[in-house]
């Protein structure tokens, strides 16, 4: 192809008809103008095809993500409303005065001072941003999402170390310095595990009074009260952002279901 156009441009200059072989070069720069840019146009196509497969990855692998969220996140939810309904529980119960109460009570207790942290499931994410791949989502609402998303992760951890903090103080240092409430617990040998609780026919004479009247002191106790007071309110907070982050979860699924099926 290329010596048939040479012959071409050859003959015209031999026969002298500068005109025609002005036109025929100019007609020749568009052919290889036009080649150049549908050959930019294939590659384009081609590295936007691949672009679009990562991209679709990414959302898959967010979705599922999500999804695991979803659970993990009602789970904590329930875990905190939980830890509220405890800590109301004791500050409105009768102070206990046998040992039935006293198990009752240290059983709330232990409700109330049982820590887990949340831990959100966004390793997609953190991928996407760690490697510097964010723009890849080319979905704007999406990305918003993903950002928003992460921002009420970062408060909700901010409320569970500002309540531990609060837990220490007022709730565990009072009832560990003070009371006997871990001899409900069998200390007669390691477990994997948590220990296993003693009914109260396993609990001895002694202990039962102790625990009793060790109940009955926390029971009347102001900074013990004011730290229950405390764990209604900072388990409340943290209970409702995690229902407002299924709300979030439930619309950013929606829109990467969207996304990919277009």
């Amino acid at each position: 192809m290329i010596k048939f156009f040479r012959k071409i441009r050859y003959d015209l200059m031999e026969k002298n008809k500068t005109g025609k072989y002005l036109k025929y070069a100019i007609g020749e720069i568009v052919l290889v103008v036009i080649g150049i840019l549908i050959a930019l146009s294939i590659n384009n196509w081609n590295e936007n095809r691949k672009e679009r497969a990562i991209e679709i990855n990414y959302l898959k692998n967010i979705k599922s993500d999500l999804n695991k969220e979803f659970n993990n996140n009602r789970k904590f939810a329930e875990f905190r409303l939980g830890k509220s309904k405890a800590s109301s529980y004791l500050l409105n119960t009768d102070e206990p005065k046998s040992i039935e109460n006293a198990k009752t009570y240290i059983d709330n207790y232990e409700t109330v001072f049982l820590w887990n942290t949340f831990v959100p499931n966004n390793n997609t994410f953190k991928e996407l941003i760690s490697s510097g791949r964010l723009s890849l989502i080319s979905n704007d609402s999406i990305k918003n999402q993903l950002l928003e998303l992460d921002k009420i992760y970062a408060d909700i951890s901010i409320n569970e170390n500002h309540m531990r903090r609060e837990f220490e103080h007022y709730l565990y240092d009072i009832q560990i310095n003070n009371t006997s409430g871990l001899d409900l617990f069998d200390n007669s040998k390691p477990y994997y595990g948590f220990p296993e609780r003693l009914s109260i026919s396993d609990i001895p004479n002694l202990k039962r009074e102790k625990m009793i009247s060790d109940s009955q002191w926390l029971y009347k106790n102001e900074v013990f009260n004011n730290g229950l007071k405390l764990a209604i309110l900072n388990n409340s907070l943290i209970a409702q952002q995690h229902q407002n982050l299924e709300l979030i979860l439930k619309k950013l699924i929606d829109f990467i279901d969207r996304e990919i099926e277009k």
